[in-house]
């Protein structure tokens, strides 16, 4: 459908076996959704496939272990059984420990198509919104907080905090979410669909002294000069009260 979505289904389907994303993608009935394949720290007959905001690709790893502490949130689970093969993806969170396992869902893929068809009308008022974003293409999202009674001072130096994300990302959201109820200012670039906001990021972690291979995961957050990897509110009110 759109990129985002594209690659989602590539990064399911790239490992082993073809019979995957052919015309049954396109049937319009419910499927009836896999039980999930369960995942250890063992690993077993799945690939993990996690998003690397450095690459702006999926990587792929055999065990949760070789999976960065800032992308173990949402990782895709391809599995090599072609039973297990079909129009679903299988989401781990590698954070959460159930017993000897993580927790996977499964998650019907026409959902996503849902969602994000209804995400994608959300930025467009914005993009006549801020000029705050000084030089960043027409994609960046809202600038969230207060809007035009705060002086310009105010909000130029709001504008150092910046989420970098992809649309289908849920710590993202829970990242903005937690930036409004603080008040802040914020701007928001989604690294997938815009190479320029991928460049910044990686142009602003070069300043701060952070490495690429530590840029892993997203969200990835540009915090009055520190880079944040992954949503961690304590890091986020440590780096606003610096």
């Amino acid at each position: 459908m759109n990129r985002v979505l594209t690659v989602l289904l590539l990064a399911v389907t790239a490992h082993g076996c073809g019979k995957s994303s052919e015309p049954q993608e396109e049937q319009a009935a419910p499927v009836a959704l896999p039980k999930p394949p369960a995942v250890s720290d063992s690993g077993g007959a799945y690939v993990l496939r996690y998003f690397s905001a450095a690459a702006g690709e999926f990587v792929a790893a055999k065990t949760p272990a070789e999976v960065p502490e800032g992308a173990r949130g949402q990782v895709l689970v391809a599995p090599e059984d072609p039973n297990l093969q079909g129009p679903w993806l299988f989401v781990a969170d590698l954070t959460r420990k159930t017993g000897n396992g993580y927790e996977v869902r499964v998650i019907d893929r026409a959902e996503i198509d849902k969602q994000l068809a209804a995400a994608k009308p959300a930025p467009e008022p914005a993009a006549a919104a801020p000029e705050a974003a000084a030089g960043h293409a027409p994609e960046a999202p809202a600038v969230a907080g207060q809007p035009a009674q705060q002086p310009a001072a105010v909000a130029a130096r709001d504008n150092d905090v910046i989420i970098y994300r992809t649309s289908w990302c849920g710590y993202c959201k829970k990242a903005a979410e937690y930036l409004r109820a603080k008040g802040v200012k914020f701007v928001e670039k989604d690294i997938e669909k815009d190479p320029k906001a991928r460049q910044d990021m990686l142009a602003r972690a070069q300043r701060a002294g952070v490495p690429q291979s530590s840029l892993q995961g997203v969200p990835i957050l540009a915090v009055k000069g520190k880079i944040i990897t992954g949503f961690d509110r304590n890091a986020i009110d440590r780096a606003l009260g610096g």
